[in-house]
């Protein structure tokens, strides 16, 4: 059995989901951001992150998109990735590492990338690069979608729809910003809150309708 050390909205969320579309047993053990950052944590998670999962023989991962990535491959038979070792589940792989790597750290700080600098101007320009990069990256899965959708692998839903969609909860200025500029993206959205195995999990989180991301 599983354990997931959980914070509301934060990266555990993605991982929450797929654990229950994979339909496998798990501990769900709430977390808050006090407790994260309590040294004792650091026993579990040794840096102090969010997600960590707890594995049945004692050992834990962190780092969202690493466990969802183990999670699809040691759960192969639930459908929630193409086939291992094809070239659809490098696609998987490169989207998945794509969005932790480009959006997920930058979505995290709120655009926040000028807190080291103390000039405003310096401040503003930095704010102002790291906003049109994040742009870049959404609209490159917009295309994507719009093109070969509704789901970013195609007619298939898997956990990489879950990992955009808690991207989409922290969008800037907001989500509903967010979604109204990229109508493929909203539409993904949508199905994730629709799949009826995510609907009491996203409830838990508050996220349930849009704009339930509290920061």
């Amino acid at each position: 059995m599983y354990k997931l050390y959980n914070v509301k909205t934060w990266g555990s969320l993605a991982v929450h989901c797929l654990l229950e579309e994979l339909e496998v047993p798990y501990t769900n053990i709430w977390m808050s951001p006090d407790q994260v950052r309590d040294p004792a944590f650091r026993a579990i998670s040794p840096l102090g992150m969010i997600p960590a999962l707890g594995l049945a023989d004692g050992r834990t991962l962190f780092e969202s998109a690493a466990i969802v990535a183990f999670l699809v491959a040691a759960h192969p038979e639930r459908r929630m990735s193409p086939d291992l070792g094809t070239p659809e589940y490098g696609e998987f792989l490169m989207l998945l590492n794509f969005m932790s790597a480009e959006i997920y750290g930058i979505s995290n700080i709120g655009y926040d990338a000028g807190t080291y600098v103390t000039e405003e101007a310096a401040q503003q320009a930095i704010n102002a690069k790291v906003r049109e990069k994040v742009d870049r990256c959404w609209s490159l899965l917009e295309k994507r979608l719009a093109a070969a959708g509704p789901w970013l692998m195609g007619p298939e839903f898997s956990a990489v729809d879950i990992y955009a969609f808690m991207m989409t909860i922290w969008g800037a200025p907001s989500e509903q910003a967010l979604l109204d500029r990229y109508p493929a993206i909203a539409r993904l959205a949508a199905g994730v809150r629709a799949r009826p195995k995510l609907k009491a999990v996203l409830a838990s989180h508050g996220v349930m309708n849009i704009g339930g991301f509290a920061g």
